[in-house]
């Protein structure tokens, strides 16, 4: 028989080839080592840039980051994996210069350069803007929840506080009234050892609900993760309630990459949008022209503040309508503002006047009297009274809506959504492996770099990447 025969173990080469060799020229891991070797890692604050003259020699960060831009492309986030691949992968073999850390100092890096790893990713957009490849023409903004690396099991709200205290009040009670029964010789046959026991592990475990519920109401909160205090209890689509944080994306419509991101504790993202486009204007230097969110990020103030910059904002309204499921009554849009008078016509012509505001949700607040002699008034209300409300920035709001357009918001989705999609591949499928907000984020911040470096890859080229 006749096969192909493999070179014999034993056999010593004349001349061994060089770990030069071990990658094509073409290779992206190539681009990977040429970009962190451009950084100044001691400027963004990376610890250990800078050595001692006296003690233990540590890893250079750079080649720890390297090893991670590495990991997270070919999804993998296991230190101990990576410790392995250090010793038989001939890719990190020829990017860690055969280098080999052990998964303890893999891990600390990551948790220990989170803010360093961020300044990263805003220099890759600062090259990607130099390249021609980030335009700021329209960004798109868009929220999505990770899971943290604690489980569901661990996170309580308040009122389950209050409700686990209540069912063990009385479960003591009962074993109470048992104990009295027994004294009482009107039962004989309990086992007056184990139900004390038993009272002593309910009053310690009452004791510990009643010290978390204490910190709840001192620390103004109504709910915790007790093996993760950084992490909070979400809405997320589908998967219902999650334990996790809720990361923030801005994307360049150009080529998707993500300009800006940040990792938060906020459970919707009806506050994310001024912090979101100042920071990308920043790392656009003031490039930034259009805005494009879905309507969680509808808040009148921050719209009407960046409007007041210059940008075009395009944000649908979150505002309910009036019906009740039957489409009888008239919506606001058939009341007409008067800005002279600063009132409203209603569609039987009657003027609704200015009557109070509600400074908690922002409002102005509109009314008549007489409603019930109103020959439209079963169309309109069904009690006396018919109410219209104006947001204090309810200009600006409108401007955003009527921005806000069906292709605009296609667009949207288009640019900013599969980011989530391709992230949560790289990244545990959406869960974390690291604990607490400052480490997750960096988790992130690694494959939020790897996500825009491989976009880059695939628009450039690994040479033409080399070659800025």
């Amino acid at each position: 028989m006749r096969h192909l025969e493999g070179t014999p173990r034993s056999q010593t080469l004349l001349l061994p080839p060089s770990v030069e060799d071990y990658v094509p020229e073409d290779h992206p891991v190539r681009v990977i080592d040429a970009f962190v070797d451009s950084l100044n890692l001691s400027e963004m604050g990376f610890r250990k840039a800078q050595t001692a003259h006296t003690g233990r020699r540590p890893y250079h960060p750079g080649d720890l980051l390297k090893l991670y831009i590495y990991a997270y492309l070919n999804q993998t986030s296991s230190t101990r994996r990576l410790e392995k691949e250090c010793h038989r992968n001939l890719e990190v073999l020829w990017l860690m210069k055969q280098l080999a850390p052990d998964f303890k100092t893999i891990a600390d890096f990551r948790k220990d350069n989170g803010g360093a790893v961020k300044k990263v990713c805003r220099q890759f957009i600062v090259f990607c803007k130099q390249a021609g490849l980030v335009s700021g023409q329209l960004v798109a903004i868009d929220g999505s929840k990770f899971k943290a690396a604690a489980s569901k099991d661990q996170a309580i709200t308040r009122k389950q506080l209050e409700k686990q205290l209540g069912k063990l009040d009385q479960k003591i009670d009962r074993y109470l009234a048992q104990l009295a029964a027994s004294e009482q010789g009107d039962d004989a046959d309990l086992n007056r050892d184990k139900v004390s026991q038993a009272l002593a592990y309910l009053e310690t475990h009452k004791a510990e609900l009643q010290d978390e519920l204490k910190t709840l109401a001192d620390e103004g909160k109504t709910q915790l993760c007790r093996t993760e205090p950084d992490a909070k209890l979400m809405k997320s689509g589908r998967e219902g309630m999650v334990v996790g944080y809720n990361a923030q994306n801005a994307v360049d419509e150009e080529h998707q990459l993500i300009v800006h991101h940040d990792l938060t504790q906020a459970g919707s993202d009806n506050q994310q949008l001024k912090p979101i486009a100042q920071e990308t204007h920043d790392v656009l230097e003031g490039g930034l022209e259009t805005l494009v969110a879905d309507a969680g990020y509808s808040n009148g103030q921050q719209i009407n503040e960046l409007q007041s910059s210059g940008y075009d904002v395009a944000v649908p309204s979150n505002r309910a309508v009036n019906n009740q499921g039957s489409g009888e009554y008239f919506q606001k849009s058939d009341f007409t503002y008067l800005p002279e008078e600063d009132a409203y016509r209603c569609p039987a012509g009657e003027r609704l006047l200015h009557k109070t505001v509600s400074n908690k949700d922002r409002l102005h607040l509109y009314a008549r009297s007489g409603c019930n002699q109103c020959p439209l008034q079963s169309q309109c209300t069904k009690v006396d009274r018919r109410w219209v409300t104006r947001h204090f920035n309810e200009e600006a709001l409108e401007k955003a809506t009527k921005a806000a357009t069906p292709e605009r918001m296609i667009r949207r989705m288009a640019a900013v959504e599969p980011t989530f999609a391709t992230l949560k591949r790289l990244l545990n499928k959406g869960r974390f492996t690291c604990w607490g907000l400052s480490s997750a984020s960096s988790e992130y911040s690694l494959g939020v770099l790897s996500y825009n470096l491989m976009r880059a890859i695939n628009v450039l080229g690994v040479k033409g990447m080399l070659a800025r």
